[in-house]
């Protein structure tokens, strides 16, 4: 039997299914999200790590969907995972802590000794976000 047989053959249950179709409605809205943005840019297509205009269409939509889809998604999937996933988020959610905890200060002084360039919030927002992502991946993945 090969890997992918062993795989296909293991039952999922309910609960694990609901939280992998929360994952994909997530990234689903994510990419909704990204092409409209991309859609409604004015000049260069980098505008999610810009800090060019947008437009206000965009900006209501990001902000509702930001405050209002993305919590929903996120405590319906809390609700979804078993113990094994949650310890995995959790500890992911620790080392990006950590890591924001450490690289904001230690940026916002290189700044202002002049060795690196302003720090931009969406820039650090992304790499934290990467961390607990990967962190998260590791734990319950490998």
């Amino acid at each position: 039997m090969t890997k992918n047989e062993k795989e296909a053959s293991i039952p999922v249950s309910p609960k694990i299914r609901k939280a992998r179709n929360l994952l994909w409605i997530a990234i689903a809205v994510g990419a909704v999200l990204g092409i409209y943005s991309g859609a409604t840019a004015e000049g260069d297509m980098d505008v999610m790590l810009s800090n060019d205009p947008i437009s206000p269409s965009f900006a209501i939509i990001a902000i509702a969907v930001w405050l209002v889809i993305v919590p929903l998604i996120s405590w319906l999937w809390w609700r979804a995972v078993d113990e094994h996933e949650a310890g995995a988020y959790r500890e992911g959610a620790m080392v990006a802590a950590h890591l924001y905890l450490f690289m904001a200060p230690t940026w916002w002084l290189a700044t202002r000794a002049g060795w690196v360039p302003e720090q931009q919030p969406m820039i650090v927002f992304t790499i934290v976000c990467v961390v607990w992502t990967a962190v998260w991946f590791y734990r319950k993945y490998v």
